[in-house]
């Protein structure tokens, strides 16, 4: 089967953390003797399809307002960027055109990939959401969300939802017989992911920070959003001094954004117990994942994060907070514990008796 992926996020190279999980996915339908043509944004419309692996990508610009750390983000930050969405939109069209006729349609995200950008497409479409995408499309006005869900469905999309909570919030939000008919058509199924051996790194890592046997090595790894809620995680640094003083938490901030300054002002005077790291390279994200005691995870809006998910792929437990489906996912793995959303509980759970 030909089959075409459109996407607003790819990575450029292995160590851009930007859509991993559309390539794992990408890869997946290739392994299954499919092939496969990604559009994504970044590069030129002048650049040549390029194999990566068993993958075709045809780069159709847009890399200004689709990159890490997500378009919301980098249109906040400098809403020009927003200028990008509409050559990306034709670069998306012209490089359709140039693939040709296929067998299936896969778009990553609803809004923009299915909607409009595949949406008169003549291939058979599979929507895949991610959580953003439905969380934008609840806040849009009724008559809207309406258009883009009931003209989806109506050409008989078939859709797959990273999270059940997506899938239940958004069919809330539509109209009794639009809700009904994007239930029959969907399912939940987080996409696929390619976890690297980086056990090496992490070993290093460990070995690095001279970690006592009681001690605790604390990851958080995000972007640095408020909702992502980082100050909970030294606020549990704080917490488990008093908690438990015999036991060390170190905790290692992976990421970068808004928050960043505040959140460095917040860690001052813990004697190096909290370190910012800054955004990294995956391959050494994942290591310090890896060399972790703990990944914490206190966001207060998630669909099916993947953090979490990679986290348990390497062995390392997760304290977090219930959003989105990890609360649902702790209830069948045990590696996963949820906490209020207080220092205090999440101290209680980081100092808990623990290599995964």
């Amino acid at each position: 089967m030909r089959i075409v992926v459109v996407t607003t996020s790819f990575p450029r190279s292995d160590e851009d953390p930007s859509g991993h999980f559309v390539r794992s996915s990408a890869r997946a339908l290739a392994r299954a003797g499919h092939e496969v043509h990604v559009v994504a944004p970044g590069g030129s419309l002048l650049d040549p399809p390029a194999r990566h692996g068993d993958l075709v990508v045809h780069r159709a610009g847009g890399g200004s307002l689709f990159a890490w750390p997500g378009s919301l983000a980098r249109a906040r930050e400098a809403p020009w960027r927003l200028l990008a969405a509409a050559p990306f939109a034709a670069g998306v069209l012209r490089r359709l055109r140039e693939v040709g006729p296929v067998d299936r349609a896969v778009a990553h995200w609803i809004v923009p990939c299915a909607w409009p950008l595949l949406a008169a497409h003549d291939a058979p479409l599979d929507v895949v959401a991610h959580g953003t995408d439905v969380r934008v499309l609840v806040a849009a006005p009724a008559p809207l969300r309406e258009l883009v869900l009931g003209g989806l469905l109506a050409r008989g999309s078939r859709f797959t939802f990273a999270a059940r909570h997506s899938l239940d919030a958004l069919a809330d939000a539509l109209a009794d017989d639009t809700a009904r008919a994007l239930r029959a058509a969907s399912r939940v199924d987080p996409p696929a992911i390619d976890v690297p051996d980086v056990a090496a790194r992490a070993a290093e890592i460990r070995a690095s920070l001279a970690l006592g046997p009681d001690d605790r090595l604390a990851v958080v790894a995000c972007r640095l959003l408020p909702t992502k809620r980082v100050d909970l995680a030294i606020d549990a640094v704080i917490a488990s001094q008093a908690l438990s003083p015999s036991v060390r938490v170190r905790l290692a901030i992976i990421g970068d954004g808004p928050e960043r300054a505040s959140l460095a002002k917040k860690a001052e005077g813990l004697s190096g117990a909290a370190t910012l790291l800054g955004a990294l390279p995956r391959r050494e994200a994942l290591a310090w994942i890896q060399a972790a005691d703990v990944l914490v995870h206190p966001s207060a809006v998630e669909a099916a994060p993947t953090v979490v998910r990679e986290a348990r792929s390497l062995g390392v437990r997760v304290v977090a907070c219930d959003s989105g489906d990890v609360g649902t996912w702790a209830r069948s793995d045990a590696g996963i514990a949820i906490a209020a959303p207080t220092g205090e509980s999440l101290a209680a759970l980081i100092v808990a008796p623990a290599r995964a």
